[in-house]
């Protein structure tokens, strides 16, 4: 008898085992659209992800006006949503549920021609959308779609988004322009035939704005929003209120481009990083929070690990004011004023010239504002 019983929890165990590895594997790809929050999703059977979007007639809307008006649908008729390729994810945080949707949009024939020949450029441009679903009304709530992997005149950008998560509550969602400028080479007839993009140190260098939205449940109202200057055309909550970001060039991974992006400076894990990728291996970072700090905490390196913490540039100086200890791969709080950080000089790395920022982060108004941070009284 305990035999049977020993081998029905064995059977019982490896069916668990199965099905969680099957569904990360699905979901490994994410890494390159959400990569902070793609280790956190399972992903929806194709009838509910089917069901889902076709039961939504307001976001099918959204979605086609976006091909349109934004990914050049209208001038190019053979440029179509895949709604029959859609996937759909769902991520538990602090008793929240949202609901992330990924939309497969064909490249036009000239576009598809030229990136044919590229192995890194996206087989697929895409559409990317967040809902916050909520339980007691069971609705979802859509808060935001954005292009992503998509080419306009000089740039190739990916749209990304952060939720940033309290200890009991989630604070708000970062959305980061990450983008590649890129100069496009054309045949004897003018069409495009391939690319070349901006380098510094012989790498790819990728630039990146953020806007941080604060969750205000009283104001979910989204619009399409254009910002003046930005390939940016999304649809985002109005009236929430933002906090824009802004940071030097970082290092642009061609096959896994956000590899290195500064959503891994606020993601609250210490083994990812920013790495930036500049003439001087120097960085700056700007958060407009619009209201003196009273402190910064910041994480300094690489920090998975002591072997790649010294083989990588670590940040000395900040705005010549402050110095970070080094062989310190925990938090460092600094008695900062201001959120806008210029670090001015480095510990030199053994093996690359990178210089890499774990993780930042800002008390204001007797809060952390990126995620809470447990201190420990020395």
């Amino acid at each position: 008898m305990n035999k049977i019983v020993n081998m029905r929890k064995s059977i019982f165990i490896a069916l668990i085992l199965l099905c969680l590895s099957s569904a990360f594997t699905e979901a490994a790809d994410m890494e390159y659209f959400l990569p902070t929050e793609y280790q956190l999703m399972t992903e929806l059977y194709k009838n509910d992800a089917q069901g889902f979007i076709k039961g939504n007639a307001d976001f099918l809307k959204k979605c086609e006006y976006i091909n349109s008006r934004v990914l050049s649908g209208r001038e190019y008729p053979e440029q179509k949503i895949l709604y029959d390729n859609a996937r759909v994810f769902f991520e538990n945080v602090n008793y929240e549920k949202y609901i992330w949707v990924l939309l497969p949009v064909t490249r036009n024939n000239d576009e598809a021609e030229a990136v044919k020949n590229t192995d890194w450029a996206t087989e697929f441009q895409y559409i990317l959308a967040l809902f916050k679903h909520r339980q007691k009304e069971n609705k979802s709530d859509l808060l935001f779609i954005a292009p992503t992997c998509f080419f306009d005149a000089v740039h190739f950008t990916i749209n990304t988004f952060e939720i940033i998560k309290g200890k009991n509550k989630n604070k708000g969602v970062i959305h980061f322009r990450n983008l590649l400028r890129y100069d496009l080479t054309c045949d004897s007839n003018n069409h495009w035939n391939g690319f070349s993009y901006r380098k510094t140190k012989e790498q790819a260098e990728g630039y990146v704005m953020g806007d941080y939205y604060l969750f205000d449940e009283k104001s979910s109202t989204i619009e399409f929003e254009k910002e003046d200057g930005l390939p940016d055309f999304i649809y985002r909550p109005k009236n929430w209120n933002k906090i824009p970001i802004n940071a030097s060039a970082f290092l642009w991974e061609m096959k896994n481009p956000l590899k290195y992006g500064l959503q891994n400076a606020f993601d609250q894990n210490p083994a990812t990083s920013f790495v930036e990728n500049t003439e001087n291996d120097l960085m700056s970072l700007d958060v407009w929070i619009g209201e003196s700090v009273e402190k910064a905490a910041l994480i300094n390196g690489y920090a998975k690990n002591t072997d790649l913490y010294k083989a990588n540039n670590r940040i000395k100086s900040i705005s010549a004011h402050f110095d970070l200890k080094d062989d310190e791969l925990g938090y460092q709080f600094i008695p900062c004023k201001s959120s806008n950080l210029a670090f001015t000089s480095i510990y030199g790395g053994s093996k690359y010239s990178d210089t890499c920022l774990a993780e930042v982060n800002f008390f204001c108004g007797g809060e952390w504002i990126f995620g809470d941070i447990e201190e420990v009284n020395e």
